[in-house]
């Protein structure tokens, strides 16, 4: 097998060690006049060595992955600039965004842009964690957090009234690297459905796709909001304000294939009596009793997971859910069906 460059270099070094520690024996004269093809080849290795490490540097690889993204920008941002000198501007802006910017960092997240009054920041690049969806949304919820106390700072010191954030997360696949931004460009729907998200937040909130919300459910308090048209979506998408996080989250998982989420066909009636047991109890101030029972398979925790989920978005005063579950080495236990109840929960 041949040497590799690094191989021949080394090589070529020991060589030229070795001549000069004869110096002495054989005389500068000859050592120099010996070490001039060896010189001459140790500087072409060294230069093919650069020139190939450039290259694997500028070129741009790209690779498809699932990422949460983030996109920020200040509510009103022309109108809060336009009395403003330009100068000024870039101050208040510049040290603003990089103050909003250190959630993203604290939840391993990555600011992959800087626009003007905002900024795109990516979870799951380069590296993919479990919880990227869900560190996204405790970022944003942050961030809009550390805006109001930014807004304190800048009407004492800049007399700049009503100043908030806005914040739209979207969870999907995208082109990570090319030429433009390196390995930080991002490309795809799921780019541009996010900004979409952030653009259609209110001041002050945080709304997030039905991809994302699949991933934090039970974690956050959230708010069914009112679908968003977009362009390249033929269907209108759903939409989530998150309003907050739950003092003891409850996280939930759909059944079946990881990353395919169906819609329940079939079980309207039985989703409707749930539901009218859960609202009069609510209303009557007395206990419901409903007992599911079919042959496995026919759908029973699908129709569950359903209604758990109409009831994550029951307006506030929210309910509170337990599961707990029967396991077969627990029959012996005391109470077994109420520890696991409540200890699933806390």
């Amino acid at each position: 097998m041949s040497p590799t460059v690094e191989e021949q270099i080394e090589g070529i070094k020991r060589t030229i060690a070795d001549m000069e520690a004869q110096r002495q024996s054989l005389g500068d004269e000859v050592v120099d006049a010996g070490l001039v093809p060896f010189q001459r080849k140790l500087n072409e290795l060294v230069a093919m060595l650069q020139s190939r490490k450039a290259q694997t540097h500028t070129e741009p690889t790209q690779q498809r992955k699932l990422v949460t993204l983030l996109f920020m920008d200040i509510a009103g941002s022309t109108s809060i600039v336009q009395h403003m000198d330009p100068e000024d501007v870039s101050e208040v802006f510049d040290v603003t965004l990089r103050k909003l910017a250190q959630p993203i960092k604290e939840h391993d997240g990555r600011v992959t842009r800087f626009m003007g009054d905002g900024f795109l920041a990516v979870f799951g690049a380069p590296k993919a964690r479990e919880d990227d969806p869900e560190q996204a949304v405790r970022a944003g919820l942050k961030i809009i957090a550390l805006a109001s106390e930014i807004a304190e700072e800048l009407e004492k010191e800049w007399d700049i009234k009503y100043f908030q954030v806005r914040v739209g997360v979207n969870t999907g696949l995208v082109m990570l690297g090319g030429e433009t931004e390196a390995e930080d460009t991002l490309m795809g729907a799921a780019v541009n459905l996010a900004a979409r998200l952030e653009g259609a937040a209110p001041a002050g909130g945080l709304l997030v796709s039905h991809d994302t919300y699949r991933h934090i459910r039970g974690v956050f308090d959230v708010e069914l909001w009112e679908p968003l048209k977009v362009k390249g979506f033929d269907e209108p998408v759903h939409v989530y304000r998150i309003l907050g996080t739950k003092p003891r989250a409850f996280r939930s998982y759909t059944r079946g294939v990881e990353g395919v989420e169906t819609h329940m066909v079939g079980r309207q009636t039985e989703l409707k009596y749930l539901q009218d047991a859960l609202l009069s109890a609510v209303e009557e101030k007395f206990g419901q009793i409903v007992t599911i029972t079919g042959e496995g398979g026919v759908g029973k925790s699908r129709l569950l997971y359903e209604f758990q989920n109409w009831i994550e978005l029951l307006p506030p005063p929210p309910v509170r859910f337990y599961e707990g579950r029967a396991h077969q080495e627990a029959q012996g236990i005391p109470y077994g069906l109420l520890r696991d109840l409540f200890e699933f929960r806390f």
